[in-house]
């Protein structure tokens, strides 16, 4: 049986160069490690790609996980160096750093740290330093200075990789109706992006399901590994109908189709209909 239409194969074709291209990007990061941060709408599995590219390249690298705060973050982070040898090169996966990045402050922090090759933290610590547990104490403690407020760590060695659900404003975010606040955000922001290489997975509807698509039919999702062809080609031709309906439009919501399958066999279309649509 051929569900997937030959407008649907264009869709999946674009949506695989899309996706390749992001891969091969985080890629050549490996051979030429920079600062790098990447964006696309959530659910589409830049968490997963980039964690396999690191893993297949042999890469020596250490994750960040959570929305973490520019505290959170610092704290994390003089964990890491730390523990690291001098020596050693080392990514940094930062991954969900969505929240991290909604203050002008933690932004301008993180642009004069990438510039500058030192992450400085001048806020006094008090009660935050109080509630850490030991080890982080004698991390942080590290990198505290006399007669200074804050902590200031290196980053020597180290070649952040972040993944976001948030785009990094450029030139082209700007209007006329852009407000004064809005606007300082975004200039500080614009000078983050100048201090990595972006790449922002901007896509319209019908490319981000061609994205789902490839993801489904040629890496398929563990949850999915079970099924054959013809029953993910009709998970993707249902979604591909409904879009404008959907409840969610990512990988996750496939493999919620796929689990009602597998639950009731008779009865999964009526909850498709009734659970995941608008």
């Amino acid at each position: 049986m051929n569900i997937i239409s030959a407008t649907q194969n264009i869709h999946i074709q674009h949506g695989a160069q899309k996706r390749k291209r992001m891969i091969l990007s985080v890629e050549r990061l490996m051979k030429n490690p920079e600062h790098m941060y990447v964006f696309s709408d959530p659910g589409l599995g830049k968490t997963y790609n980039i964690e396999q590219v690191l893993e297949d390249t042999g890469a020596q690298w250490v994750p960040i996980k959570g929305n973490t705060s520019l505290w959170g973050f610092i704290v994390d982070l003089a964990q890491i160096v730390s523990l690291k040898d001098p020596g050693q090169e080392m990514f940094v996966f930062i991954d969900d750093c969505d929240n991290l990045l909604q203050q002008t402050d933690s932004i301008n922090t993180m642009k004069i740290a990438l510039n500058d090759g030192v992450l400085n933290y001048n806020k006094s610590l008090g009660a935050q330093y109080s509630q850490l547990d030991e080890m982080q104490q004698e991390c942080i403690d590290r990198y505290r200075q006399d007669g200074r407020t804050g902590i200031s760590i290196p980053l020597n060695g180290l070649t952040f990789i972040w993944a976001s659900n948030y785009k990094l404003a450029d030139q082209g975010d700007y209007t006329d109706k852009t407000s004064d606040t809005k606007r300082q955000k975004m200039i500080h922001e614009e000078a983050l992006r100048r201090r990595m290489r972006v790449h922002d997975a901007v896509m319209d509807d019908m490319i981000k399901w061609g994205w789902i698509a490839d993801c489904v039919l040629n890496s398929t999702p563990p949850s999915m590994t079970n099924a054959d062809v013809d029953t993910l080609e009709y998970i993707l031709d249902w979604m591909y109908s409904n879009w404008t309906r959907l409840k969610e439009h990512n990988i996750s919501f496939a493999e919620k189709l796929y689990g009602e399958i597998q639950l009731d066999l008779d009865g999964y279309k009526t909850a498709w209909e009734l659970d995941y649509l608008i």
